[in-house]
């Protein structure tokens, strides 16, 4: 986890509409099951992708909203910056965030920091799973693992640095 990450000033100042969109482009990532067993982990959703998310949503809502994805791509360019608060709204669903987050500053800025802290974490479970992999691959243990892994997780303590949980959700 980087400094950078930690420091709220160091995440972009979001003003517009194709900023805000932009911002959740390329911080949100298409889940496992969205992907499917062909998907590409890891990359930024298309336009194309949200605007099916959101008609998806609408086949199941008794007022349902539709967006093309060419109106989606407008909003990310900026062509349209004043859509309809239905649009908005179903924009927010699509990306799980509060609908705020398009219209209150003070809502933008805490969302931004709980996208930035989810993603970090996520990091931080990559690096322990690729630790545990290696240290199997050398032929230790689980006990000889999970006792690497509490050392690591004590050393970042006493560093000072967040911790890693080495609790349940294990995959040996």
């Amino acid at each position: 986890m980087t400094e950078e990450r930690l420091d709220p000033a160091a995440l972009p100042h979001l003003d517009t509409l194709a900023e805000k969109l932009e911002f959740l482009f390329d911080r949100i990532r298409p889940t496992a099951a969205e992907l499917g067993e062909e998907g590409e982990t890891g990359r930024r959703y298309t336009t194309k992708e949200i605007a099916g998310k959101i008609n998806q949503a609408a086949t199941m809502d008794p007022h349902p909203v539709t967006i093309s994805a060419a109106y989606v791509g407008e909003m990310r360019r900026g062509v349209t910056t004043d859509p309809r608060a239905s649009h908005i709204t179903a924009l927010a669903k699509a990306f799980g965030v509060d609908p705020g987050f398009f219209i209150d500053s003070k809502t933008t800025r805490a969302v931004q920091e709980q996208i930035d802290l989810l993603n970090d974490l996520r990091e931080i479970r990559v690096e322990q799973l690729a630790l545990r992999r290696v240290l199997q691959q050398q032929g230790l243990s689980v006990d000889s693992t999970r006792l690497i892994e509490q050392l690591v997780h004590r050393c970042r303590q006493l560093e000072g640095l967040p911790g890693v949980s080495t609790g349940p959700d294990r995959a040996d």
